[in-house]
């Protein structure tokens, strides 16, 4: 029994890992678009492998202006739901300005980022659904900035 289990999860283990480019990004590939919520701005992501990657966000809400930088690790789970969804987590820095009481503060911090994303099969578009806390050296933190981003995927082939 115990190797009937171990042999199950081995399987799965490599069913998930045969399709890790549709769910994650491919290798060079660059992706740029919207994100809805907290914060609201332009993203970019840039995979340096199948499954690594770093996105830059440029934001604009509630007075206040960063740019944060993340590395973001990819898996795939399209072996285990559809083809090209898959899940990433990572974590990165923000710098930029915020009003406070009338008055432009510095803004520094941590963030970490969570989310799930779907890449369609048919079409040239990202969609991901992530949670992006954020501990600031200077303010209050941000534990609850949750977003939407729909991004075109650049050099994507069907």
């Amino acid at each position: 029994m115990k190797y009937r289990i171990i042999a199950a999860m081995l399987a799965l283990g490599f069913a998930v890992n045969a399709k890790a480019q549709q769910a994650a990004g491919q290798t060079g590939q660059i992706e740029a678009g919207v994100r809805l919520g907290l914060p609201l701005g332009i993203t970019g992501r840039y995979f340096f492998t199948d499954r690594s990657a770093a996105e830059g966000i440029v934001a604009l809400y509630n007075k206040t202006f960063s740019v944060t930088g993340l590395y973001q690790y990819h898996w795939d789970l399209s072996a285990l739901t559809v083809e090209g969804f898959g899940w990433y987590a990572g974590a990165g820095a923000h710098l930029g300005t915020r009003e406070i009481d009338g008055s432009q503060k510095f803004l520094a911090g941590v963030d970490g980022i969570a989310g799930i994303n779907y890449n369609f099969p048919a079409i040239p578009l990202n969609l991901s659904l992530d949670w992006k806390p954020a501990i600031h050296f200077t303010t209050s933190p941000n534990l609850a900035d949750f977003a939407i981003s729909a991004r075109y995927r650049f050099g994507w082939k069907k």
